[in-house]
């Protein structure tokens, strides 16, 4: 069985203490981002990592994922030894973090992108820790989407399960990107205002940035609570940006993740939705979940708390997860006020009461990567 023996976060719900009060209180925290898009200024809420009680931007990720990772192997008395036997699987939506800002500020100034000598990519980032922490070789990073860091999540399982190494450490990382954010605003897929999961009124998604790492293995090496089940992971080729609206292409891949756990819809406690708050995807969510629940299970969205992450969202929406259920809780899915007739399914309203269960999270990428993960903790 493959154990997940813990994971550390930062987003804009801030530290563990101020993460938990947050959603219970069914609150977040937003900064206000100005781009400049067809000559007109957009400024629309954006989910900034919050570190020690300021959303000072983080333009490099390593002394916070070094931060991150350090916490979490000194929780469970990580040895050298036990580090030769882990390996390295880093997701991440931005496939050269170092190209961002010449290739925001050519498009934006019409003329030929500048790069500097030092490209940094994502291989970069996953090297660096591999040395920092002295890891095992084998290192691996995942694009696509943001599905990324949630398929390193599942690779990591089968490296696992095959013994290729003992542990395996996942990161998920997304910074903000002014090119990305100017993309989203000019295809007009970002809300104006707030996130709406699932809601009649919903009007588009709003991005964040999170640093998520993931420490798992198996039980014969080291037991835990909580454990991998299996998981899924599917292409469909309905178009070029994502899932089909008829819900086909969701409920395929959550038939196989179910599968391939060995449960049942009927054996589900919860599901962590994607819940974007765009409209097709929520609609193709539900239209999914309908073809496999006879009945609307719990289900919850956590990006009204940090945004929409892209490549991070799989590795940071799990481990927030954790911490919620870990302290006795599935949270409320905030901003919901009217349903939608053609969905007639509600997130959670209120936070209910479950500090244990097994628990299905979706996650659907941009270009049609669906994969779908079962995840249970043992009553205590």
């Amino acid at each position: 069985m493959i154990t997940i023996l813990g994971g550390e976060v930062l987003s804009a719900l801030g530290n563990k203490t101020l993460q938990l009060q947050l959603m219970k209180e069914g609150k977040y925290q937003t900064v206000d981002k100005s781009v400049n898009v067809f000559e007109q200024i957009k400024t629309l809420p954006y989910y900034a990592i919050q570190d020690e009680g300021s959303f000072e931007p983080l333009f490099d990720p390593i002394p916070y994922l070094i931060q991150l990772v350090t916490s979490l192997f000194e929780q469970h008395d990580f040895s050298e030894s036990d580090r030769q036997r882990c390996g390295l699987f880093l997701g991440c939506a931005a496939n050269d973090i170092s190209l961002m800002i010449p290739l925001g500020t050519s498009i934006q100034e019409n003329q030929r992108p500048q790069f500097s000598g030092g490209r940094v990519g994502n291989g970069v980032y996953a090297d660096k820790l591999a040395s920092e922490f002295g890891l095992n070789p084998l290192s691996l990073t995942y694009n696509t989407a943001c599905t990324s860091s949630s398929n390193a999540i599942l690779d990591a399982a089968t490296m696992l399960e095959a013994g290729v190494v003992d542990y395996a450490l996942v990161i998920g990382m997304e910074m903000f990107a002014s090119h990305s954010f100017e993309g989203f605003v000019s295809m007009q897929l970002l809300a104006q205002q707030q996130t709406k999961p699932f809601d009649a009124n919903r009007d588009g998604l709003l991005l964040g940035e999170a640093l998520g790492v993931l420490l798992m293995s198996r039980d014969d090496v080291k037991p835990s609570p909580w454990q991998f089940c299996g998981g899924s992971s599917q292409c469909e080729t309905h178009s070029v940006t994502g899932v089909n609206s008829d819900g086909s292409g969701v409920a395929q891949v959550i038939k196989s993740a179910l599968q391939a756990s060995g449960v049942s819809a009927e054996g589900i406690t919860a599901v962590k939705s994607h819940g974007t708050a765009s409209n097709l995807s929520d609609l193709a969510e539900v239209n999914g979940m309908k073809q496999i629940f006879n009945q609307s299970p719990s289900f919850f969205s956590l990006k009204p708390y940090i945004g929409h992450t892209l490549g991070s969202c799989g590795v940071s929406e799990l481990v927030i997860m954790i911490n919620a259920i870990n302290n006795g809780f599935i949270p409320k899915t905030p901003n919901f006020e009217q349903q939608d007739d053609e969905i007639n399914w509600t997130p959670t309203q209120v936070m209910i009461p479950c500090d244990s269960g097994v628990f299905l999270l979706n996650c659907f990428g941009f270009g049609g990567n669906n994969n779908a993960l079962v995840i249970k903790k043992d009553v205590a």
